[in-house]
Formats: structure tokens, sequence, C-alpha cells
């Protein structure tokens, strides 16, 4: 199963009254989701399966993801990917998938980070930067997984884990 992590792209900055969970991706964070999106072919076979949390700002990156990196895809909302939620819950359902599926999730900071380290086998989370995505080959979902590659927009793909986390990678 190759999975792919892909933290929303920039968002609006938090106004006063506004509503957290209404932030749209900024005329930045989408050049930047398409950036990156259009590299993930790049990082493995195209995603046939894109998961995203249901706030905008992930739904519009994991819709500028599925129309430049994959599109023959089909794309569901899950509240698995909501901020808060736990990453285990999330590799306990793709635990459940077909292991051939090629995974596409797009969410949020902490959890993305806490997701990788958990596929990985890490006991430290790793921090994912916003419009980046993250490739992970897992042969058994009861054994860690392989690092493939991580994108970060307008920036040539990492092949090693080392290098794209520093220390948590070591």
């Amino acid at each position: 199963m190759l999975i792919y992590i892909f933290r929303h792209a920039e968002a609006q900055e938090r106004a006063e009254g506004q509503i957290d969970e209404w932030r749209c991706l900024t005329e930045n964070g989408r050049k930047d989701a398409i950036r990156t999106a259009s590299k993930i072919p790049g990082l493995g076979s195209k995603p046939r399966l894109t998961i995203t949390s249901p706030l905008p700002r992930a739904v519009q990156t994991a819709e500028l993801a599925a129309r430049y990196a994959c599109r023959k895809n089909r794309v569901e909302v899950s509240p698995l990917l909501l901020p808060g939620e736990e990453a285990g819950k999330v590799a306990a359902y793709l635990a459940t998938l077909d292991g051939s599926s090629r995974v596409l999730l797009v969410g949020h900071e902490p959890q993305l980070g806490a997701l990788a380290a958990l596929l990985l086998g890490r006991s430290e989370a790793l921090s994912l930067k916003k419009g980046a995505c993250l490739a992970i080959k897992l042969k058994d979902p009861a054994k860690p997984g392989e690092f493939i590659g991580y994108q970060v927009p307008g920036r040539k793909p990492v092949t090693s884990l080392k290098k794209a986390f520093g220390g948590a990678g070591a």
C-alpha cells in the first residue's frame, strides 16, 4: 500500500470573529498545492483514492491534488481527518483497505505528523510543512512502513527521512 500524507496548503489567517473551520486557501496556498500535487507522481504510483478532512482548506487542497496528481481517483470526506482526531484511528482505517491501494490523505497538523511517525514506527511525531506531501510504502500494516519521499512546494523531492526531518528521521 502506498500512502501519501498531504498537509493542507496555506490558509487565510484567523480573523477576529471568523470561525476557524471556515478558513479557505489563500492564492499562494492554491499555487503551492498545485506545485506539490504535480510532483506526487514522481514519488510513486498515482493515488486512486483521496481521503480528506471536511474543513474547506483541506477539501480545496484535496481537489487540487486530485486534479493535478492523479485525475482518475475518487475523493472522500472523512471526519477521521479532522483536527484533534487520533492518528491511530486513521492508521486502523488504512489497515482495512486493500493492500494494493494507493491512498492520498489530506488534513492537518499535528495529526498528520503523528500519523506519519506511527506508520514509520517512530516515537516522535514529524512536522509537515504547509502544502507538503510525504510518501510511505506499507507492505504490512502491522510493521513500520518505508519512507519514500517528501515534497515541499517549490523544492526538489527529498528521499532521505533524515534529510527531510533532521534529527526526527535519525
